[in-house]
């Protein structure tokens, strides 16, 4: 556990340890998830890549795209590819 004290403006330092933890570099953003009372610190693009993934599973659901659908469509592809650099 780690132990932070809030600024007059609220501002909090991420201990260096958590930092590491989450791979945060100066300028990185980061994304507050409340849960049931509790909050969760992530990396900002952690939370836009899931939001992608959500919408991309929602919309093959809606389409009736499976997963064995995509894993056949990427063998297609890897074979394409390697077709590619025979070349």
């Amino acid at each position: 556990m780690e132990i932070s004290r809030i600024s007059s403006k609220g501002q909090v330092t991420i201990p260096k340890t958590i930092r590491d933890l989450l791979k945060l570099n100066e300028g990185d953003r980061v994304a507050f998830l409340e849960d049931n009372g509790k909050v969760v610190i992530t990396k900002a693009s952690l939370i836009a890549l899931r939001e992608l993934q959500d919408a991309l599973g929602t919309e093959a659901q809606q389409k009736g795209i499976t997963e064995q659908d995509l894993l056949n469509e990427l063998e297609v592809v890897r074979e394409e590819m390697w077709n590619e650099q025979k070349k």
